[in-house]
């Protein structure tokens, strides 16, 4: 069982070096996690965009480190490990590319937001890392746990059209809001239902506004193609 420190943070989350989930912080992180701090700054332009800083957490403490590169330095470490242990890549990591060298990269996709690349070489690996690569399992299905909350209701009018496939959304059709900013204020893309569930498939209840004002039968459907 993982060992725990104390760890306060307004909003942040940690990769779980053990199941390579990524869940918000509230009061404590395991000890080896790599941990992400996040805030808002607004651009001269007026935009507003999320920043993103690195942490890792060490016996006793919790130390910012060099940026992303070397929180994926540190993940590359942990997702060997991983992939040594279970014989499969983790969840989230997918092959990215492959060099004439015989190196590979990996992309880590800890959220819908938060992607990582990892590189593999014939010394980190002990061998040829495509030979390694290929006796392993593929990663079972991967839960979408975005930053920030998005939304599930009917469609209030057939204005708005779908930021996936451009089609209008029918009123009183089921639609996803996609949360975006400008100038701190929070708005919403819309999809189709259809469009995106597989994406969105394992969503935590609680990261989906709108779902308890759903009736039974737009519950009963979404906790069928989201949660089953």
């Amino acid at each position: 069982m993982a060992d725990f420190i104390e760890y306060e943070t307004d909003w942040g989350y940690y990769i779980d070096p053990s199941t390579f989930d990524m869940p918000k912080i509230h009061g404590k992180v395991p000890v080896g996690s790599v941990v992400l701090t996040k805030g808002r700054e607004t651009l001269d332009t007026g935009v507003t965009v999320v920043v993103t800083e690195y942490w890792v957490a060490r016996k006793g403490k919790v130390e910012e480190i060099d940026g992303k590169r070397a929180a994926s330095e540190i993940l590359a470490e942990q997702i060997l490990k991983y992939m040594r242990s279970r014989g499969s890549y983790p969840p989230g990591v997918d092959k990215k590319k492959e060099y004439s060298n015989g190196n590979v990269d990996l992309e880590y996709a800890a959220s819908d937001y938060d992607k990582f690349t990892i590189k593999l070489t014939s010394k980190t690996v002990g061998g040829n890392v495509l030979d390694f690569l290929d006796t392993l399992e593929t990663a079972g299905r991967r839960k979408f746990n975005p930053t920030d909350n998005w939304r599930i209701e009917t469609a209030k009018s057939g204005r708005a059209s779908c930021r996936t496939c451009g089609a209008k959304i029918d009123k009183d059709t089921l639609r996803f809001g996609e949360p975006t900013y400008f100038q701190d204020h929070l708005t919403w893309k819309w999809h189709h239902f259809e469009c995106m569930e597989e994406d969105l498939w394992g969503i935590p209840e609680e990261k989906l506004e709108g779902f308890s004002d759903l009736s039974d039968e737009e519950k009963a459907t979404v906790k069928k193609r989201l949660w089953l």
